[in-house]
């Protein structure tokens, strides 16, 4: 994948009623997105925001091919993908109840995976980090896998986390490259494929199994004697007795019925049940586009163009009628909100095309408009994918035309 990818993957699940994307600045999530941001990822990324797609396997082909790929190892994978830009980090220290592969596609991110492992084997409420529940602070002092140490990720490097493992990550380590260097710093960007070994243990696949064992049979569907006995009409030791009869019962419709064998086949099913779903998701997703509305194929500015746009498209400065084209969703602003250390490069750019209204320049050509202009072209964070970002939304907006 490259940075047109994820830009389009950003773009094809923005409106997803059930995996919209979620938007975190340095840990702290951004509670509403819509108002902020218009939900738009980009805009987000623009602002400083990790970006965190969940399920992208449902959101771009190459996604959806690798984890269909991997379900044939393994009974079943689905992917999230985290977009971070420099210096910064998208949620802090936790443990999920599933095991990971971290797969880095561009850029790099460091790691800390600590040593201690708070619960054995979690499951969804007993993800430390998560949901209120802390991490405990004997965990941090505890120390680093790999010899103590940090790691960092590259483009190509996969990382195996194991269900439990406590760790964070972040590009913080190029806080100290911005300001000697003038090469442009990539953002970080990496999927995580899951392996939902919460689902595959004994304790659930056993429990589920006794569950719907027990609640086929009439007799287990009905209501415990516990309580006052006045309220029952019985002593304790009558109802002690109900208890011990049913529960005899229970154990010997089990011992009976719940067998390897059927253990085996309510996990094959629901694998395939998953399975199924992914497949279909996976397959449509060409199909799960916003509706084009009024907009033409031949439209240079607005949204669905806006979602055409790569860094090898040719964009100029729009006109007031193109500008004015544009009809917002009620309520949005005709602007962005942006990071401060990009701010006065962007705001250069595109004062420059404004000057020029003959110009017309590739996207990722954008960060070298002048060479009069030192503040753009030694800024590092003013990279490619934020070049992409800011055309897409400029586009979006109206503030710049692509080049048909």
């Amino acid at each position: 994948m490259n940075w047109n990818d994820v830009a389009q993957m950003l773009h094809h699940c923005r409106d997803s009623s059930s995996h919209a994307p979620l938007f975190f600045q340095n840990g702290n999530p951004i509670t509403d997105p819509t108002t902020t941001y218009a939900n738009n990822p980009h805009a987000a990324y623009l602002d400083g925001c990790s970006i965190i797609v969940n399920h992208a396997d449902f959101h771009h082909p190459i996604i959806a091919n690798l984890c269909s790929s991997l379900q044939q190892t393994f009974p079943h994978v689905y992917a999230n993908t985290y977009l971070s830009p420099p210096d910064s980090h998208a949620v802090n220290a936790h443990a999920d109840d599933r095991d990971v592969l971290v797969v880095q596609l561009l850029g790099s991110k460091t790691w800390k995976v600590y040593r201690k492992v708070p619960i054995q084997y979690p499951f969804e409420n007993e993800q430390v980090g998560k949901n209120g529940l802390d991490v405990d602070p004997s965990v941090f002092a505890g120390g680093l896998c790999f010899d103590d140490k940090e790691i960092t990720l590259s483009a190509g490097d996969v990382l195996y986390m194991p269900r439990g493992f406590v760790h964070e990550a972040s590009t913080h380590t190029h806080k100290a490259t911005i300001s000697t260097t003038n090469e442009s710093i990539e953002p970080s960007f990496h999927i995580t494929l899951a392996l939902a070994t919460h689902d595959w243990c004994m304790a659930s696949i056993l429990s589920d199994t006794i569950r719907k064992t027990l609640i086929d049979n009439p007799e287990f569907r009905k209501a415990l004697p516990i309580g006052p006995c006045s309220e029952y009409g019985g002593s304790r030791c009558e109802a002690d007795g109900f208890l011990k009869q049913q529960l005899d019962g229970a154990l010997s419709l089990i011992k009976a019925n719940v067998t390897s064998e059927l253990l085996h086949e309510q996990l094959t099913n629901k694998y395939a049940m998953h399975n199924s779903r992914a497949d279909e998701l996976r397959q449509n997703i060409n199909n799960r586009k916003r509706p084009r509305q009024d907009q033409r194929e031949d439209d240079c500015v607005g949204y669905h163009t806006a979602c055409r746009l790569t860094l090898n498209s040719l964009v100029r400065a729009s006109s007031t009628e193109e500008r004015n084209s544009v009809v917002l969703e009620e309520g949005r602003l005709r602007g962005l909100t942006v990071r401060e250390e990009t701010l006065q490069s962007l705001m250069t750019i595109i004062g420059l095309m404004k000057e020029e209204l003959s110009l017309q320049i590739r996207v990722g050509d954008l960060r070298n408009i002048t060479t009069a202009d030192e503040s753009i072209c030694s800024n590092p964070l003013v990279c490619d994918f934020t070049l992409l970002s800011f055309a897409r939304c400029c586009v979006e907006l109206g503030a710049m035309a692509v080049v048909t």
